[in-house]
């Protein structure tokens, strides 16, 4: 297995401009969308990173404005945080695995999430990222071009918007069950409160039963 200093050396040996980061013993590499597809195939082919497996490809939305990350310091004692961005960004995600060597890698790229283009590394790994990359187009709206059939993979192909980015609206439908249970839909519901058919709550969000 290489060390983490070994694949940083190579990688970022090859491709100078190329960021790095280690958290929770993961290596993740940070790289522009238009460095993809060369960065993709040295660490297919180079002898000192044989990633030969693309093993998941996904995305991460995070929208611009202010961001309340909520820690719950009653429970964490870590208190909540805000992130602002003037700019929303998808990360684009590629983990690489060598299975000769043992190592796992991530490779990055940010895009802006108003029209967000990728190249299709479907020319590196044909079988393992075309159906990852359709997924990704489809509820994240990037635009892997050189795709040779980038369509919808899980939503009807007329549906408007992509679930999940978060600036996709909430909605839904009732959830009925029995003895005249119900849980309304996301958009107009709390965690974990079920109502009755009248719409009167019957469970409170930690599960207590009202009487």
């Amino acid at each position: 297995m290489a060390t983490h200093d070994a694949l940083v050396a190579a990688i970022t040996g090859a491709f100078p401009t190329v960021g790095h980061t280690i958290a929770f013993g993961e290596l993740t590499f940070h790289l522009g969308a238009d460095q993809i597809i060369d960065v993709l195939r040295f660490c297919k082919d180079d002898d000192s990173v044989l990633a030969e497996l693309l093993t998941d490809l996904s995305g991460v939305h995070w929208p611009a404005g202010d961001e309340v990350i909520e820690r719950q310091p009653g429970t964490t004692g870590w208190p909540d945080y805000v992130v602002s961005r003037e700019e929303g960004v998808i990360d684009v995600l590629y983990v690489l695995r060598s299975l000769q060597l043992g190592h796992r890698i991530r490779l990055a790229v940010r895009v802006s999430d108003v029209d967000p283009v990728v190249p299709s590394s479907t020319a590196v790994y044909p079988h393992a990222a075309n159906f990852h990359e359709r997924e990704v187009f489809d509820m994240f709206g990037v635009d892997f071009t050189g795709h040779p059939d980038l369509e919808r993979i899980l939503m009807p192909e007329d549906w408007i918007g992509h679930p999940h980015r978060k600036d996709y609206p909430l909605g839904g439908v009732e959830i009925p069950y029995k003895n005249d249970k119900s849980i309304p839909p996301p958009n107009e519901r709390d965690l974990r409160v079920v109502t009755d058919s009248h719409g009167e709550v019957v469970t409170e969000p930690h599960g207590e039963v009202v009487s």
